[in-house]
């Protein structure tokens, strides 16, 4: 019970409010629990064991819907078994004959994921050769492949935020108040691969100034805004 109202205390703030229905809004949530799922990830709702506090994250929706805060999807019967990210029957074919410097790549290029199979293409590389060997975003999402002649080189992912971020608030210099209502305008580069198969000198940065040339328009496109900033996280280890 106290974690519970734990829950429900901080999804009751205003900044809490507002990025419920920034999701709600952003047209990325499947259903409530879709919903609840990403909630927990972003407000880092874990129990003991690590797993996802889904079910008292629901409830704590639930109650907040009734208040009046915002309307949630409807409801869902319940249908059996774990849906899973959508993947290939075996694993994406290794590029052939990368050259070691980018300039030599031939078409070089990114292919936002727009049809299942290119989405099946992105979740298989992300959850067998990315570290964090997952494939889920959150928020408003856009999703890139790698590809060259040569064959796919990776992938890179951009989705919603830190919710609340010390270093970047000081540095915007926003308050609270703006923070809430401008949190929209930043995007997180939430995955980025390099398949480790491909050695090719400068073709990470390469691809990270391509895809700074193309997020903001593919963004107006889809979701009608252009988003004004984007944050990344780096495991120095890595």
């Amino acid at each position: 019970m106290n974690t519970q109202n734990q829950i429900k205390r901080r999804l009751s703030t205003a900044t809490g409010i507002e990025y419920i229905k920034h999701l709600l809004n952003g047209n990325a949530v499947a259903h409530r629990t879709d919903l609840a799922k990403q909630v927990c990830s972003i407000f880092n709702f874990h129990d003991a064991k690590g797993d996802l506090q889904t079910s008292g994250c629901l409830k704590a929706l639930r109650e907040l819907e009734a208040s009046g805060h915002f309307a949630l999807p409807e409801a869902q019967r319940k249908v059996s078994g774990v849906k899973s990210p959508r993947r290939l029957t075996e694993s994406v074919p290794l590029p052939v004959a990368v050259p070691d410097e980018v300039n030599a790549i031939a078409a070089l290029e990114l292919v936002p994921v727009q049809d299942t199979e290119q989405m099946r293409i992105w979740n298989e590389l992300m959850l067998t050769e990315h570290y964090l060997e997952a494939a889920t975003l959150v928020g408003r999402q856009m999703r890139y492949l790698i590809r060259s002649e040569h064959g796919w080189l990776g992938g890179i992912g951009f989705a919603a935020p830190a919710l609340q971020l010390s270093a970047r608030d000081q540095w915007i210099g926003w308050d609270k108040e703006t923070r809430q209502a401008q949190l929209h305008t930043i995007i997180g580069m939430s995955r980025f691969l390099i398949r480790p198969s491909v050695d090719c000198k400068n073709l990470a940065s390469k691809v990270l100034g391509m895809s700074m040339a193309t997020i903001a328009d593919d963004f107006q496109q889809q979701y009608g805004y252009r988003p004004l900033l984007v944050e990344s996280f780096v495991d120095t280890e890595r």
